[in-house]
């Protein structure tokens, strides 16, 4: 038996800890998401305090929280963590209220869609990405590969090194630990992002006691020699990690859109909104604190360490909360930034878009944009737009300028809907329409892809119809 002693401690370097994967959890949530969550933790934890109202006014655009200071009574000398402030996040409703018919009925983004979106910005050779859908293809509801790299290597007769090199890739993307083979190797991969390495506690429990987790910190502690500390250290770091990546995903099913964020213009300005929690608020609990305050000398040591505890993690959520907004709305400056001319001319003014790009603009990781745009939907003067909508690939003009992939969907929508009926248009003659009328050179290859995604027929099947 191979024993590891407690001199492995966690390696320093630059990692995530559980309030941080908090953070990150709760940026990737939608607005009805965040909701169902906030009161399920609300119900948890004595020191997080529901207020719930008719209609929650307050706020603003950019408005984030107000810090207001604790009771006086409320003072453990051997605290060593933040000081404990009172945080309220309030919503603001817009003054045009959201009907059910102008929410609409949407559908909600399958894993293949979410993966497929992240795939389109990346540089993959026509092979690559054949064997990425293939992966994708075969992934079960729980976003793991049903199939082993062996089959697709012999399916597609291609070396099990090329589907290795291509599943890596997909693991890689959000949700993090997809296309794995099996727990572990989920969880590694989780840990790897992380910025845990192979000598740090949490990889090495994974690693090589996965099974014996359940068994509790005591019972690590006595046969492996790990210290108590470490081990609850690196046990929350495992709890906090994403078993089933394709949870937040499901088959195709109709959902009810509820916007994140407006775009809007007043007084000649283009702003952005963050809409937050409707018909209640969450703050942390200041009659709790003084309860405790007063109560302090009757409460023994577990029941303090326990209260400790929910109280820290009380204020990380808040603080969790705080981290969402502001990167929620500093996306949203910047895509309102960059997309003004689409909110004001239409479709065919879309510029392109990508990860990368926003990436520069904004100095956050291309991770962390997309999980703030997945599953995230605006509301702006044209209608409701899930935030992926504003990104995509781009096409140069003859003339200097360029055209993102889906303004180009836009143009060839417009020139089948004008085209003879008894003589409709073939791929190659919508190509070279596209080059003499607007000068985008589109392979004919490339316009029957985007004709496709329109779900607009061949020319054969529309001559049929006509």
């Amino acid at each position: 038996m191979i024993e590891v002693k407690n001199k492995l401690q966690l390696v320093p370097q630059l990692i995530l800890t559980p309030q941080l994967q908090l953070v990150l959890k709760v940026l990737q949530l939608n607005v009805l998401e965040l909701n169902e969550y906030l009161l399920q933790e609300a119900q948890s934890n004595p020191f997080l305090e529901i207020e719930f109202n008719d209609l929650v006014k307050g706020g603003g655009e950019a408005s984030f929280p107000k810090e207001i200071g604790l009771v006086d009574e409320f003072n453990w000398e051997e605290m060593d963590f933040w000081e404990i402030r009172k945080i309220s996040f309030v919503y603001e409703e817009p003054e045009e209220e959201f009907s059910l018919l102008e929410r609409g009925l949407g559908t909600e983004e399958t894993l293949s869609d979410h993966l497929n979106w992240q795939l389109s910005f990346l540089e993959l050779s026509p092979l690559e990405k054949e064997i990425a859908q293939n992966i994708i293809g075969n992934l079960d509801e729980r976003g793991y590969l049903r199939i082993s790299p062996k089959d697709i290597s012999e399916d597609l007769r291609v070396s099990i090194d090329k589907v290795e090199k291509v599943r890596a890739i997909i693991r890689r993307l959000d949700p993090l630990g997809v296309a794995s083979l099996n727990l572990k190797e989920c969880l590694l991969a989780q840990l790897e992002f992380l910025g845990y390495g192979k000598e740090s506690l949490p990889y090495l429990l994974v690693e090589r006691h996965l099974e014996e987790l359940m068994e509790g910190p005591e019972a690590l502690s006595k046969k492996y020699g790990y210290t108590l500390t470490a081990l609850h250290e690196a046990l929350e770091v495992i709890k906090a990690l994403e078993p089933y990546p394709a949870r937040n995903y499901a088959s195709t099913k109709n959902i009810y859109l509820e916007p994140d964020l407006r775009f809007y213009k007043e007084e000649g300005e283009w702003k952005v909104e963050i809409l937050k929690e409707r018909n209640f608020k969450v703050r942390l609990s200041s009659l709790y604190y003084k309860i405790l305050g007063q109560k302090r000398a009757l409460i023994d040591g577990k029941a303090k360490d326990f209260l400790k505890e929910k109280m820290k993690l009380a204020e990380n959520l808040l603080k969790a909360l705080d981290s969402r907004y502001s990167t929620l709305y500093k996306v949203g400056q910047a895509i309102l930034h960059m997309q003004k001319e689409f909110l004001e001319k239409g479709i065919q003014f879309l510029k392109p878009l990508t990860l990368k790009d926003l990436s520069l603009v904004t100095n956050l990781h291309e991770s962390t944009i997309s999980r703030v745009v997945s599953h995230k939907y605006v509301d702006t003067p044209l209608g409701i737009f899930p935030l992926k909508f504003f990104f995509s690939t781009g096409y140069q003009t003859k003339g200097g300028g360029t055209l993102s992939a889906t303004a180009i969907k836009e143009l060839i929508k417009e020139i089948i809907a004008q085209e003879d009926p008894q003589n409709p248009l073939s791929d190659s003659e919508i190509s070279k329409l596209l080059y003499e009328k607007h000068g985008l050179k589109i392979a004919r290859r490339t316009v029957t892809k985007y004709r496709e995604e329109l779900n607009i027929p061949s020319i054969r099947e529309r001559k049929k119809r006509k």
